[in-house]
């Protein structure tokens, strides 16, 4: 009965002269509506700023009277959108979409890996994406060039989100219920900017040799880069906000011959070439790596800020992406008791520094005295710099040296996690320093 009552005022409301979300709030029929919708939930609250927190949400469900009137193509039958705030107010779980531009990229294969997937979108495609219906609910001046953007490489990420409460208005802004007696100079140790999911995602493509793949490493091991992060909740009463142009992301100026031979300019996205014969490479995002990399990332081997320090070295640039990839290293193959001459582990007698240990370890874990060498050598020109000694430039050659050392540790870390039932992450290392101290 309550929800039949519920849909007749809802569908009365819905045939209101279309007006905007501040008149209808003050409107008898919405009144009506939000009581009877709180006393079936009363976790709605009441007050003005949960009238207009619903006005809102009805907006963007597609209410008739707020998009335009009943013959408009963004109108929602009314037993859906009923439907829809129901499983919203009882906090039923919903999704997130994480759209992601690879700018820069060349034509890279489709890749798919658990909910994330790499690959060109046409045009619909994008509209679908974008959630440009929803878009255009909650402002008719927004828009989305998707033509644009469909010339470019996306990496989109999906994932599962439930509610952190059933209340409505702290959804829609949840700074507006925080503590007010909490830090707000806080420093989050290991936060990149990223969602966590994006962060997982950017994780997963950056085990790839991406310094093999490129075809222009003089230049960056890159083989794309992340400008912005749009994200679309379809939590209802989650806020909307506008979708960046296509003109933030690198485009150049190009000519080409039409039918009759006249030459026309226009802009092409800017793409760095990879390698002929490179898909093999890329082909190992699958959902069996993903599998591993979820595994790996669960054990003590990668409890330490080794992914921070890892997805760090493709988000700076300059000496700040150095110190990243040499960080990455520190964090996953040092101890804390490396710097304590006393409660050190001591080589054929004796108590060689922190930096000589952690070459040793690299040396063991990857088979090789070159690689703890290399290190060594990099490790020297971060000293270098934090300790304000005179330095030349770090060359492009070290810079990737610093990159394809810290892929390889991490590559390998992943290894040794999935294939081991148990692991003593201090026992683990004291054997790799011991097995690299032997190396010849």
């Amino acid at each position: 009965m309550t929800s039949s009552i519920l849909l007749g005022s809802l569908e009365q409301l819905s045939r209101v002269p279309p007006t905007g979300v501040n008149h209808l709030q003050h409107m008898d029929e919405f009144v009506r509506f939000a009581e009877l919708l709180q006393k079936q939930h009363p976790q709605m609250g009441t007050g003005s700023w949960q009238r207009f927190t619903l006005a809102t949400a009805l907006r963007q469900l597609g209410l008739a009277s707020l998009v335009g009137g009943v013959a408009s193509d963004l109108a929602v039958p009314s037993y859906e959108l009923l439907n829809r705030l129901d499983q919203a107010l009882r906090g039923f779980p919903s999704k997130r979409r994480h759209l992601c531009p690879l700018d820069l990229a060349s034509d890279l294969p489709a890749l798919a890996f658990g909910p994330n997937q790499v690959r060109t979108f046409s045009s619909s495609e994008l509209e679908d994406l974008f959630d440009v219906q929803g878009l255009r609910r909650v402002n008719r001046q927004w828009s989305v060039d998707t033509k644009r953007f469909a010339e470019f490489t996306w990496l989109v990420v999906d994932e599962d989100v439930s509610p952190e409460t059933v209340a409505p208005g702290q959804r829609r802004l949840p700074s507006m219920f925080s503590a007010i007696d909490r830090d707000f100079g806080r420093i989050e140790p290991y936060h990149t900017g990223l969602p966590v999911s994006v962060e997982d995602a950017l994780f997963g493509l950056l085990v790839l040799p991406w310094e093999e793949i490129v075809d222009y490493l003089e230049m960056d091991w890159r083989g794309f880069q992340i400008p912005w992060v749009y994200t679309v909740d379809f939590d209802v009463f989650a806020r909307r906000s506008p979708v960046p142009s296509p003109d933030s992301l690198a485009w150049e100026p190009a000519t080409q011959f039409d039918a009759d031979g006249n030459e026309y300019e226009y802009e092409r996205p800017i793409s760095y070439p990879l390698h002929p014969g490179s898909e093999d490479k890329l082909a190992f995002a699958n959902d069996a790596t993903w599998q591993d990399i979820k595994a790996a990332r669960k054990t003590v081997l990668f409890a330490r800020p080794v992914a921070h320090f890892f997805i760090r070295g493709f988000q700076t640039s300059g000496i700040d992406e150095f110190l990243a990839h040499i960080s990455a290293v520190e964090s996953a193959l040092g101890q804390p008791q490396d710097h304590h001459a006393q409660s050190r582990k001591r080589i054929d007698g004796k108590s060689p520094g922190a930096t000589y240990r952690v070459t040793q370890r690299i040396s063991g874990l990857l088979g090789d005295k070159t690689f703890g060498e290399t290190y060594s050598r990099l490790f020297k020109l971060r000293s270098d710099f934090l300790h304000g000694k005179a330095m030349a430039a770090i060359s492009g050659r070290d810079r990737t040296s610093a990159r394809l050392l810290a892929r390889k540790i991490v590559c390998e870390l992943i290894g040794v996690a999935v294939n081991s039932t148990t692991i003593d992450r201090e026992q683990l290392l004291d054997d790799l320093l011991e097995k690299g101290a032997q190396l010849r």
